[in-house]
């Protein structure tokens, strides 16, 4: 595999050796901070420590390296250490250790100019900071098809364009080509660097019809894309002769309708409309509809309804994901589950549809399951820019957007809201997101750790006075933002405020940090009788009073820029007894419990030898986890509730949304 050839490379660069105690090593590019570059080192036989030298706390460093490495070596004992140096200066390292291994010569360099000696450096620390994953597929791509001399940055820029990211800026002339590519492009969620978009730009601008466009919009936001296609696609169904009510299509559609009799855009706006990704069109009457175009065209809601379920199953049952998939691929099947969720509810199953959905739940949650103990840990090294990939990491990430000129921003924290459920209340609510994506939840899911992670920006590790409680978040909150120097005056915390309270709060032109928790979907799923689907008539519900559409109008016309997100969704589980461990469990629950001493965990586990024992990384010392499997939960036999602080897809994967 590529990532394995890319690590393997890294490691192999350090030339190190049975017989070698120290080795140091310049890191600018941060490779060696790479959880799969420290596995690698755990591998080694015997293992490498591995130190960080930090030039802003020299004091901290000699510490650890004189009472955990160099004092064992005057005792003779043959532990290995790796030096890492944030930096490419190599007379930064002390002179002992440079005396130690030999002098400066002996310092190995782990720039990226060394990798790829051919290609512009500028150009690789860009790509490395944009989309780091893509350095292990350049790694081979690079072995196979390495440039025959040294470019500059612009051919380097171009190089990365054709071999990494397969595309030829001179081979896109029509818009069947453009769209082509942008779906492409959205699909697979590779974006390049922004220097080679502005490649593309300068391509195509002279290009007529295509630079009339907005292109540059379209190569950065899927759904400024789809929003488009839906305005022109009520024209193109015109033009097929279906009638459709409204079919007047934007003064600027006509470059663009042609695109969609290109086969390649029709096979994938199919699988968007299945995925709810493109929205249909209701005919004005009953028409035939044959072929590709069925998926976006309705007359009958019900019907319509019912044969995109069973698409959407059949695609949904070729594409989950496995053990060794990346992380976007969870992200972007959650979505398409949750699509599926959705439409499971809106219509009557026959028994077999029901069965197969029945399975096919159960397979994805030991897939995911299994995918996130796995991986669960490699996640928290993934920088938050250009998005979170973990809820821990979204402060930062709103205080990026702070420093980059951003005047106001608010965080809208639904408790509890599962992607499918937020795809009840944006439709019924009328909203129109700027961006969808999606996060991980920190584990367990449940309310005091992953939204004190999430307000906090920082893991449970981090608070463990406070973790299991819910008091604490606004204090958190405030931490934050005065770390990252914003006044008291400019940071506020909100709990279900009411109207004036949020008047009050947006009047306020101080306030530049502003967090608004809703614990409403939490309420309704915790009374909850009628599972998942009464969840889903609650919210519709709720979302037909206007009042969550008013909250966000309210707070874009004040200015703020708002993203919303979850501290965890929700599953509904079936209940496969309870643990009787009397007072030794420290906070019992449906879908998960936690104990403070694993003794008591073990006894819990021989009794339900099908839970999981398994403590993910991130939480104090001390904690040790019992997880209810697939769709179980710690209820009554047979028992069934909507609950939450389990490793189910719905439970961890939330929405990450720009609302404006």
């Amino acid at each position: 595999m590529p990532a394995e050839d890319w690590f393997r490379a890294i490691v192999d660069a350090l030339a190190l050796s049975p017989d070698r105690l120290l080795t140091l090593a310049l890191d600018p590019d941060g490779l060696l901070a790479e959880p799969e570059s420290r596995a690698a080192l755990d591998a080694q036989g015997p293992p490498v420590h591995l130190l960080t030298l930090d030039p802003a706390d020299p004091i901290a460093f000699r510490y650890a390296y004189e009472s955990e490495y160099r004092s064992r070596w005057d005792d003779g004992e043959p532990v290995r250490l790796l030096v890492r140096l944030p930096g490419d200066d190599p007379k930064a390292f002390p002179y002992d250790l440079l005396a130690r291994v030999g002098g400066i010569r002996q310092v190995r360099n782990l720039a990226l100019y060394t990798f790829f000696p051919h290609l512009a450096y500028p150009v690789l620390q860009e790509l490395a900071r944009h989309d780091r994953a893509a350095l292990a597929a350049l790694y081979d791509t690079y072995q196979a098809h390495p440039p025959p001399q040294r470019l500059g940055p612009r051919r380097s820029r171009r190089y990365l364009l054709e071999h990494l990211y397969g595309v030829d800026p001179e081979a896109i002339r029509t818009p069947a080509d453009l769209v082509r590519y942008l779906l492409q492009r959205h699909d697979r969620k590779r974006y390049p660097p922004p220097s080679l978009d502005q490649e593309l730009l300068a391509a195509w601008q002279p290009v007529p019809v295509l630079a009339s466009l907005p292109l540059e919009e379209w190569l950065r936001d899927e759904a400024a894309l789809c929003r488009y296609l839906e305005s022109v696609w009520p024209g193109y169904l015109a033009r097929q002769g279906l009638p459709v009510a409204s079919a007047l299509p934007p003064e600027d559609a006509a470059p663009l309708l042609p695109a969609l009799d290109d086969r390649e855009v029709q096979v994938r706006l199919d699988t968007m409309f299945l995925e709810g990704r493109l929205r249909p069109v209701r005919l004005a009457e009953p028409h035939p509809v044959y072929g590709w175009m069925r998926a976006g065209v309705y007359f009958d809601p019900v019907a319509y309804a019912t044969e995109r379920l069973r698409r959407l199953l059949a695609l949904l049952d070729s594409t989950v994901p496995g053990p060794e998939n990346p992380h976007r691929d969870w992200l972007d099947f959650a979505r398409s589950w949750a699509e599926g969720v959705r439409l499971r509810f809106q219509v009557t199953l026959d028994e077999e549809t029901a069965r197969h959905l029945d399975h096919l739940h159960d397979r994805i949650e030991d897939a995911f399951a299994r995918w996130l103990r796995s991986h669960y840990a490699r996640l928290a090294s993934w920088p938050p820019i250009p998005a979170p990939l973990v809820g821990d990491r979204v402060a930062e990430f709103l205080a990026y957007r702070l420093r980059q000129r951003t005047e106001r921003l608010a965080l809208l924290v639904v408790d509890g809201l599962a992607w499918d459920q937020w795809l009840v209340l944006r439709d019924e609510a009328g909203l129109e997101p700027l961006e969808e994506g999606a996060l991980f939840a920190c584990l367990p899911t449940l309310t005091p750790v992953a939204r004190q992670a999430l307000l906090a920006g920082r893991r449970p590790a981090r608070f463990p006075e406070t973790w299991n409680r819910t008091d604490a978040e606004e204090r958190r909150w405030r931490e934050f933002w005065d770390g990252e120097g914003l006044p008291s005056s400019a940071v506020l915390y909100l709990r279900d405020p009411d109207p004036l309270a949020l008047e009050d709060a947006l009047a306020d032109r101080r306030v530049r940090a502003l967090a608004v928790v809703l614990t409403v979907v939490d309420r309704m799923m915790h009374g909850m009788q009628l599972g998942t689907a009464g969840l889903h008539q609650q919210v519709r519900q709720w979302a037909g009073q206007r009042m969550f559409a008013q909250t966000v109008r309210r707070l874009r016309e004040a200015g703020f820029a708002c993203w919303l997100t979850a501290d965890h969704g929700n599953i509904e589980g079936t209940g496969i007894g309870v643990p009787r461990e009397g007072v030794l469990v420290e906070k019992p629950g449906q879908r998960v419990r936690i104990y403070t001493d694993p003794r008591f965990r073990q006894r819990a586990h021989e009794q339900f030898p099908q839970a999981l024992a398994w403590t993910p990384e991130g939480l104090p010392e001390g904690v040790h986890l019992l997880l209810a499997p697939g769709r179980t939960a710690f209820l009554r036999p047979g028992r069934r509730a909507v609950c939450h602080g389990g490793l189910a897809l719905e439970e961890v994967i939330v929405p990450w949304i720009r609302l404006g």
